[in-house]
Formats: C-alpha cells, sequence, structure tokens
C-alpha cells in the first residue's frame, strides 16, 4: 500500500534539470510517499491495470535516466526501473497524477519527475506540474487511492473514472447546486454511478450535500465547495 506522507506546492526549480520537459517556473505539487517495501502485484501489471482503466497513459511521454535499467511498460511508453519496484510505483503514481490534472483542466501537456531517497528506501518525491494546489492535492490524493485499488488487484473502472469525470464537470461549473440526475445528464453516466463518484467527492470534501428547509422532488443536491481537506 502507497502511504501519503506529504504535500507542498512551489516552483521547485532545483528539480527542473532533471526533466527537460519542464516549463521553467511552472508551479509544481510535491507528492512524498512510502511505497510498498514487498509488492502485491508485479509492476507491468499494476502498469496494465492502470492503463486499462486510463487508457491516456498509453500517450505519455517517459524519460529514464540512462544510467538506470529500464524497460518499457507493456504496450506503453512508460519505462520501469529493472528490479527496483518501490521506484516504479511512485513512477507510476506521477504518470497518473499528470493523467488526472491534464483531465481536470483539458491540459495539453504537462511535466512531472520521481526522485528516490537513499533512506528510507520506500520514500520518493514525485513532483507534477499543476497551477492550483487544491486541484493537484485532489488529484494526488485520488491517484493514490486509484494505485492501492491496483496494487490490490481490484477493479478500478468504473468509479475512478467516474470520479474524474463528474469533477471536472462540476469544476467548470461552480455555482448552484446540482441535482443527481442532471450531473449524471452531462456526465453520461447512470445516476447510481454518479452517486458513488458523488459520495467520494463528499468524503474528499470537494462537494457538500444541499441542505434545503423544504426539498419537494426529495432528490439530493450537491454543491461544489472544493476545499478538499482530505487531501
Amino acid at each position: 500500500m502507497i502511504q501519503l506522507q506529504s504535500l507542498a506546492f512551489g516552483p521547485f526549480p532545483e528539480v527542473e534539470p532533471l526533466n527537460r520537459r519542464f516549463t521553467p517556473g511552472h508551479a509544481k505539487l510535491r507528492v512524498t510517499v512510502d511505497t510498498e517495501i514487498h509488492p502485491s502485484l508485479p509492476d507491468q501489471r499494476v502498469l496494465e491495470r492502470l492503463v486499462e482503466t486510463f487508457p491516456g497513459l498509453g500517450r505519455h511521454e517517459c524519460r529514464a535516466p540512462e544510467s538506470a535499467p529500464h524497460r518499457p511498460g507493456t504496450g506503453t511508453p512508460i519505462l520501469l526501473v529493472e528490479d527496483d519496484s518501490q521506484a516504479n510505483q511512485a513512477h507510476l503514481l506521477e504518470h497518473l497524477t499528470l493523467e488526472i490534472l491534464g483531465a481536470f483542466d483539458h491540459a495539453r501537456r504537462l511535466s512531472g519527475v520521481t526522485c528516490a531517497y537513499v533512506t528510507p528506501p520506500e520514500r520518493n518525491d514525485v513532483f507534477v506540474e499543476c497551477t492550483e494546489p487544491e486541484t493537484g492535492g485532489f488529484a494526488a490524493m485520488l491517484a493514490v487511492d486509484a494505485m492501492n485499488t491496483a496494487l490490490a488487484d481490484l477493479p478500478l473502472a468504473p468509479v475512478f473514472p467516474d470520479i474524474v469525470r463528474c469533477t471536472r464537470i462540476l469544476r467548470q461549473y461552480v455555482s448552484g447546486a446540482w441535482p443527481v440526475a442532471r450531473l449524471a445528464g452531462l456526465a453520461g453516466l447512470t445516476v447510481e454511478r454518479t452517486e458513488r463518484a458523488l459520495d467520494y467527492l463528499t468524503r474528499a470534501r470537494l462537494v457538500e450535500l444541499e441542505d434545503y428547509a423544504m426539498n419537494f422532488s426529495g432528490e439530493r443536491h450537491y454543491r461544489f465547495v472544493g476545499a478538499c481537506e482530505a487531501a
């Protein structure tokens, strides 16, 4: 299980030489995590699970240090380091966080880099470009949850793509309260799947249930608040 240790937001210019695709001075999120020391699934299988659910990962461009022996992930350009599952888990988290951020903001290109600690060996810093700390924090939290689901060999779909889809819509239209059926229609989802996504977003405190004095329809309404206190 990947454990999220801390989040920090800033320019972090010291990591820009590690990836030439970084935009100089672009704000970044630093996600510090501890990865599994004894992985429950092979790295290739974890990557396959992620790509099955987030096919956009197959279009990522990946660069690894020439000094590190690596191999391409099955069916993707994402590179995995030989015999270093702890680094691979953090690297996959980097790509997944970038994929989620890109989906939220329709960003054409975002860059990142993963830096492993010497000690403790399971600790890694993941740096990803993002504009808003709140959005980055939620994307990282969602990516950690998705990674842990994949590591446990549990289904990622449809709930995680549904969460991303609903969040993207809610962030575009932040005013007013949303009846579940309206959001479901815009997202192209069933009401049941939309409610599951909203339940996650409520626990993450990105949305809250609207408390009306009178509600003749009886349908639940949610309001986007964007606090993301869980992250």
